[in-house]
């Protein structure tokens, strides 16, 4: 079969689904629109509901100007989250994508409440999956090391990390967070300053699986998830989740890991702590080997 894979964030999320069809497939990849690659693919996977996603599932859109939209192809839509939240699938014309595929139940409700899905587009929930090979486990001692990873943007919302450490000054924040703007910048290194707090900020890393091998727990402080891969990625290692109760995340998490107000993470940090649990829980429920399965049997009409 030949695969088209148009992914505006290139590849972040679908590297390793390309890798595994590249394995039986012919398979090429765009981060933009191309009418020339859907018209050369038998199934043409979008990940996204962006600008890519409108304007090709468009017969009218001045990209069909020289063919006319292909009718007779498999395409296949993905939405995360962010697109759902700014509105982008009120853009789709559902009528071209045949399989539209949500990785979380609150988002796949939230968007399926405000548009009508004709039926001839089958709609999917498939969850994320983790290849284990990318991360090694071991059992962690109960330390003091608390890893947050990010974007520095207003939905991961640094600022009440930093009121979790302020809360508990006794432990070490180690920050990995891009786009921290010049003005977030100033506020943050100043608080950190002034409340005298040990805390290790750095703006990217070349590998996430080192970055965390010695690390306790880790802190997702985020307003809107669809999931947290990241947060995952630390608890198959054997790290300690520690979740901010985003909009669906029990939906996602087990409550034992979600907290509310700051207040109530002292009590997660000093509690029983099962790195096998953690690394347990996100193979039996974002296993990598059934995502792929689950994606190889849409590949088909």
């Amino acid at each position: 079969m030949k695969i088209a894979i148009i992914d505006e964030c290139n590849g972040r999320f679908t590297n390793e689904i390309k890798a595994h069809w590249e394995k039986s497939h012919e398979v090429r990849f765009d981060k933009y629109l191309d009418p020339k690659l859907v018209l050369w693919a038998d199934t043409t996977f979008f990940d996204w509901a962006g600008n890519n996603s409108q304007r090709a599932s468009d017969p009218n859109d001045s990209f069909w100007k020289e063919v006319p939209q292909p009718k007779d192809k498999n395409i296949i839509l993905r939405i995360h989250d962010v697109d759902a939240w700014v509105g982008q699938h009120r853009g789709i014309q559902w009528e071209w994508i045949n399989h539209l595929v949500f990785v979380a139940k609150h988002i796949q409700d939230k968007v399926l409440s405000e548009i009508e899905v004709p039926e001839s587009t089958k709609v999917h929930l498939i969850k994320h999956g983790i290849n284990p090979e990318k991360f090694t486990f071991r059992e962690k001692p109960l330390g003091k090391k608390i890893a947050w990873i990010g974007h520095c943007n207003q939905a991961k919302n640094l600022p009440l990390a930093l009121q979790v450490f302020a809360a508990n000054p006794d432990y070490s924040l180690h920050i990995v967070g891009s786009e921290l703007g010049s003005w977030q910048k100033a506020y943050v290194f100043d608080f950190i300053k002034r409340n005298n707090l040990d805390v290790h900020y750095q703006e990217h890393v070349e590998d996430i699986n080192e970055f965390l091998e010695d690390k306790d727990f880790f802190l997702l402080t985020s307003m809107k998830e669809a999931w947290s891969y990241v947060t995952a990625e630390a608890a198959l290692k054997g790290i300690k989740p520690l979740i901010h109760h985003f909009f669906g995340a029990s939906g996602v998490w087990p409550e034992k890991y979600l907290w509310d107000k700051v207040s109530e993470v002292r009590p997660m940090l000093e509690n029983d702590y099962n790195s096998q649990e953690y690394k347990n829980y996100i193979e039996t429920n974002y296993s990598f080997e059934r995502m792929i399965k689950e994606y190889d049997e849409i590949l088909w009409k």
